[in-house]
């Protein structure tokens, strides 16, 4: 039985890759103009950022590598504030019937600490979410396609990973909710070339969404 909900953040509860990619490209090809821009869109999606330099850049230092990734996300909070960036439709109606009945739910994202602050600014997160109930990117598991964040997040829940349900949007992310035991994942299709990689994947998911209108009576009625 379905108890829980948990949220990848990004392509999920907001439509925001392609400002991702953007950064990405723009950021990996100022370091290394030797890969092209398809093969970094083709990578990033559901990866720590310290995986992502790694694999373009190479090994660097630590502080290198923090700076990077700084780097990359202050390039894509200026870009989400320029596009004046909104939640996906029916995501804060979504949150707020999950207080009104009580249902325990959380964020599990591969965004780092640099992230999960503007989130709170500029989403304003805090409505339904204690920071430190939300899982993401400190350095301490390894990143999706393991399958520990999502673990983590159902722990922090109080409950079983069979009993959460999971969103996403990337097949990373979808592959690390089937290796944690996830009990229904979701996936939120934003693009008929994203739904397509899912139709045509060996991953089980349970519905494909575009929107959280609805959400839960169709949840609960599966």
């Amino acid at each position: 039985m379905i108890k829980g909900v948990i949220f990848d953040f990004n392509g999920t509860m907001v439509f925001d890759g392609h400002l991702h990619e953007q950064a990405w490209v723009e950021m990996i090809q100022k370091h290394n103009d030797n890969v092209t821009e398809q093969e970094i869109i083709d990578y990033i999606h559901g990866r720590t950022n310290n995986v992502i330099i790694e694999h373009f850049i190479g090994e660097v230092s630590e502080e290198e590598l923090q700076k990077l990734s700084d780097e990359k996300e202050k390039e894509y909070h200026r870009l989400a504030r320029k596009e004046q960036l909104e939640y996906v439709e029916g995501t804060e109606d979504l949150l707020d019937e999950l207080v009104e009945k009580e249902v325990p739910f959380t964020i599990a994202t591969a965004s780092p600490k640099i992230n999960i602050d503007f989130y709170f600014d500029y989403f304003d997160l805090g409505r339904w979410f204690k920071y430190d109930e939300i899982v993401y990117d400190d350095g301490t598991f390894p990143g999706k396609p393991e399958p520990h964040i999502y673990k983590k997040a159902a722990e922090s829940l109080g409950l079983e990973p069979e009993e959460c349900v999971v969103i996403e949007d990337a097949l990373t992310g979808a592959e690390s909710a089937n290796r944690a035991g996830i009990g229904k994942v979701i996936i939120m299709s934003y693009s008929d070339e994203q739904r397509e990689l899912f139709e045509t994947s060996d991953l089980a998911y349970d519905a494909i969404i575009t929107d959280f209108n609805g959400f839960l009576d169709k949840l609960w009625a599966k």
